[in-house]
This record gives structure tokens, sequence and C-alpha cells, in this order.
């Protein structure tokens, strides 16, 4: 949901907002506009069953790092976006200038994963998904637990499986 009527907030404003408002995530879009997306329980536990798939994937292969909803990622056009999870290879995180690892990391993830909550629209999700892809993510996928539906972009590093059934049932 974005706040209508919030000026446009800046990466420490981005940072106290979380700080005061804990559970809440918060994102800047292109134009500078707010955005918060708030997690209920059971699309916290859904969020983080895909969280555990992929650092599983990550522990047996290749490495790198992943990262929680809570880690803000700065976009090209100004954006920072915190997907549900996501992975950044070690080598792309070596190849970063020290200037683009402070604050929220000027890079898009390799890997990104969003999770449909209950509230979500579908459509907001896929532009989110085309938006990673047109940033530069290898591999972007949008889980649809309830409806069992899945919208990629890229090709899944070798191994990377989601069991969306696992998902959809994290926490019941």
């Amino acid at each position: 949901m974005v706040l209508v009527g919030f000026p446009p907030v800046s990466d420490e404003d981005l940072v106290r907002l979380g700080e005061l408002n804990p559970g809440w995530s918060f994102e800047r879009d292109d134009d500078g506009a707010t955005i918060v997306s708030p997690t209920n329980t059971q699309g916290g536990a859904r969020s983080g069953e895909a969280l555990f798939q992929l650092a599983a994937w990550a522990r047996a292969g290749p490495g790198g790092v992943v990262y929680d909803s809570s880690t803000g990622f700065t976009m090209s056009t100004g954006a920072v976006r915190c997907p549900d999870a996501a992975w950044l290879s070690r080598e792309r995180i070596d190849a970063l200038p020290a200037e683009a690892k402070t604050g929220f990391w000027r890079a898009c993830p390799d890997v990104v994963v969003e999770v449909a909550s209950e509230w979500d629209a579908w459509t907001d999700l896929v532009a989110k998904i085309d938006m990673y892809d047109r940033e530069g993510a290898r591999y972007a996928i949008a889980i649809d637990p309830l409806r069992r539906r899945i919208y990629e972009r890229g090709e899944a590093p070798p191994g990377l499986r989601f069991d969306v059934n696992a998902i959809a049932a994290a926490g019941s």
C-alpha cells in the first residue's frame, strides 16, 4: 500500500520508519513514494518457508548470501525494495565497489522471491517481478501459495526449486 500525502523519504527515513514500526516493511518506489507492506502471522510463516528453502539451496551448493524481507536493496531508479527472500552470489558481492556496499546496497539480488499474502494484488507482484528482471536479477519468482500460482522471470539457478505446497502449508 502506498502512503498518500507522505513526502518522499531518504534512506535514513526508511530506517527510522522501520525502527519506529516493528513488524512493518517500508520500501521506496521509483517516484519516492513510501510503500508499506506489513506481514501477518500466516504470511510471515509462508515467506519464512521460502527464505528457508532458498537458504538451504545456497548452503548446499553455490554459497553466497541469503537476505530476509527486512533487507532493502537500492535499484537503479532510486527505489528501495525489500523482497521476501533474496540471494546474492559471492562473486557479485565481491565485485561491488565499496561505495555500493553501504546502507541499502545499490544492487539487485541475483535471485528474488516474493510470496503473495492474502491481500496482495497478483498484478502488483507480477509488476515487481518484471521490475527485478529489468534491474538485472538472474531469477525472480512470485509465488501465490493460496492459488498455487507462480510467475517467473529469468532462469532458476541449477538445483533451485521451491516447494509451493510446503510454502502454502507453513504456519498452519
